[in-house]
């Protein structure tokens, strides 16, 4: 959305404050506002790190229904089964609107890059030149329009399974499986001066948390709270690369395939004569 039309929506929306006084009327107005501007999408508190860290914003989570939640499920094969080649997953969503508002669900196969998909049932054939022979896993998640992921735990499902040969499955009781959202691709202008960053821990059966999560960008290293998303804020130009893996009590990386997850992404901000020229 260029600037000029940002202005000319705020200046549409100020006028209608100042004719409507009413205490409802205003609400819907700021409503309005944050529909085209975002406005609620992050709080107000730094979340503060090495010196060097870059600067995240934690993202609020979003409104979940506790009735009626989101919920995404993977049929079609069991846990720690025999994956067989050209066969079938399902891959069902339920109590939300995937398509609507680009709304939709990932798939990731093992630790490779998440596929989006906006439909509310698919036949999934899972890819046979990207599987490993023995363990595997495949992860479904629920995203919203603007990347970031449903939090409630029904929102996210997996599945461990082998391709070829039996063997020791990489989930087991009390680890994590951590799931990087967001940021990926290419970040240019806007987009650029603030970068969602969002990630999903999962772990299976209820044994005590014994593990952090840290974030390595660049070099730069920072304790994290899971189940929060946050914001990176004016990162220089730049190619990044993105490291979210849980770690022990010592710091020392738990170092299974799916205790950790990576992204790179790009930042291209604008340029003076670019931003003149908006």
């Amino acid at each position: 959305m260029s600037k000029i039309f940002r202005k000319y929506v705020s200046s549409l929306i100020n006028l209608f404050i100042q004719k409507n006084p009413g205490i409802l009327l205003n609400w819907a107005a700021l409503f309005l506002l944050s529909v085209f501007f975002g406005v609620g999408c992050s709080s107000n508190g730094n979340h503060s790190g090495s010196k060097n860290a870059p600067n995240a914003k934690v993202q609020g989570p979003s409104p979940v229904d506790p009735q009626n939640p989101p919920q995404i499920r993977i049929e079609g094969i069991a846990a720690d089964a025999l994956y067989e080649e050209g066969s079938l997953i399902k891959i069902l969503v339920s109590n939300y609107p995937v398509g609507k508002a680009w709304q939709g669900f990932e798939l990731v196969l093992n630790d490779g890059e998440p596929e989006r998909f906006y439909e509310s049932r698919i036949d999934y054939k899972l890819p046979v030149a990207k599987l490993r022979k023995g363990a595997n896993l495949l992860k479904a998640y629920l995203v919203r329009s603007w990347g970031e992921a449903v939090k409630n735990r029904e929102a996210f499902a997996y599945v461990p399974f082998f391709f070829e040969s039996k063997g020791l499955s990489w989930v087991a009781p009390g680890r994590p499986i951590v799931t990087l959202v967001s940021p990926r691709g290419e970040y240019r202008g806007e987009d650029a001066k603030k970068v969602l960053f969002d990630f999903l821990v999962h772990t299976a059966g209820a044994e005590e948390k014994t593990w952090k999560v840290h974030y390595n960008l660049n070099g730069s290293k920072l304790e994290l709270s899971s189940g929060k998303a946050y914001y990176f804020n004016d990162l220089a130009s730049g190619d990044y690369e993105l490291k979210v893996e849980a770690v022990n009590s010592r710091g020392i990386p738990l170092g299974q395939v799916v205790t950790r997850s990576r992204s790179s992404f790009q930042i291209i901000q604008e340029t003076e004569d670019e931003k003149n020229n908006n």
